[in-house]
């Protein structure tokens, strides 16, 4: 056993409180590479000083780059919960997934007989039955997106409330359930339009549809992501936002060429400058025309969909601290 010699000064104390550089400073007995002529080895730990200007609010916004640094950290988590959203989606119903493809298909059909055959709307169209799917599939993906990235604050708010992870992982995995879901709606797409007379011829131009899949996607990410805050404080605007889309989708010549029925160049103008009706024209164009649309075509779609990715990040981002309020 050591001796403890008399002199208290002469040894540090078992718990040695001396200020260091504005830090608490604590010695415990123990090993360490630090030892005193006579005695045991002491092991020192460093405890700071608390600092109340570090503390964060939890919950609060990030600076900007960090939250998406964060959010990229956070893609494991977003792909897993889209995987999930699509694996339980139709698992209520009795024919399950194979609604993500009846529903635009039923669909096409009914507006077909009304549009196409009574009312005639198609005339000048060769394929109209094929014009009327791909209009119908590809707007009926960004209507459904839309609303559901909209609402994806106000509908997640107990996982909002219990976890703490950038809010934008939310809605991005709620799109990319959407895209996943698209795909299996274009291939089935794709295989009617081969099908069903008058089948169309494969092209190399089909191709360049996943491009604008991609535009689509981000379009409507960008636009929910607008949305979310809004939606979050009043979720009205989610019912409106439904007849919202169902104007939008009349007015981008989804049964009917506006250029058979518009003479004036203003109006078409507007159609020509709506991001769906080139997202549908564009497609189109690719599927059945065999042909590639020229660049302005092309730029709406994606000035459009810069800009509004870009803004629509920048609000969500700056409504951080809101979505987990209590009503």
């Amino acid at each position: 056993m050591t001796n403890v010699p008399s002199d208290a000064s002469a040894s540090p104390a078992p718990w040695d409180l001396t200020p260091e550089n504005g830090s608490t400073r604590v010695s415990v007995d123990g090993a360490t590479p630090e030892t005193a002529q006579g005695h045991e080895p002491a092991r020192r730990a460093k405890v700071e000083t608390f600092n109340p200007n570090q503390l964060q609010a939890v919950g609060a916004r990030p600076p900007l780059g960090e939250y998406l640094r964060d959010l990229w950290g956070s893609r494991h988590f977003i792909r897993y919960d889209a995987k999930v959203r699509l694996a339980v989606s139709q698992d209520h119903t009795f024919l399950g997934k194979a609604w993500i493809i009846l529903n635009p298909v039923l669909l096409g059909l009914t507006f077909f007989v009304v549009f196409g055959l009574l009312l005639r709307t198609g005339r000048g169209i060769e394929n109209f039955l094929a014009f009327l799917l791909i209009g119908l599939i590809m707007f009926q993906y960004s209507s459904r997106s839309v609303v559901s990235v909209s609402k994806s604050m106000y509908s997640g708010k107990a996982l909002v409330r219990g976890f703490m992870f950038p809010r934008a992982a939310l809605p991005l995995s709620i799109v990319m359930k959407d895209a996943m879901t698209q795909v299996y709606a274009l291939t089935a797409m794709v295989i009617m339009v081969i099908l069903i007379p008058p089948s169309e011829p494969v092209s190399w131009t089909w191709l360049l549809v996943i491009p604008v899949f991609v535009l689509q996607t981000l379009f409507n990410w960008g636009l929910g992501m607008l949305l979310a805050p809004a939606v979050n404080k009043v979720p009205d605007i989610a019912n409106l936002l439904s007849f919202f889309m169902r104007l939008w989708m009349y007015s981008s010549g989804i049964f009917y060429d506006p250029s058979r029925f518009i003479d004036d160049p203003r109006v078409l103008a507007v159609f020509h400058f709506n991001p769906l009706y080139q997202v549908l024209s564009i497609s189109r164009s690719l599927i059945l025309d065999n042909t590639v649309p020229g660049w302005q075509s092309w730029a709406v779609l994606v000035t459009a969909t810069c800009v509004l990715v870009i803004i629509g990040m920048l609000v969500f981002w700056f409504n951080e601290e809101s979505y987990a309020d209590e009503p």
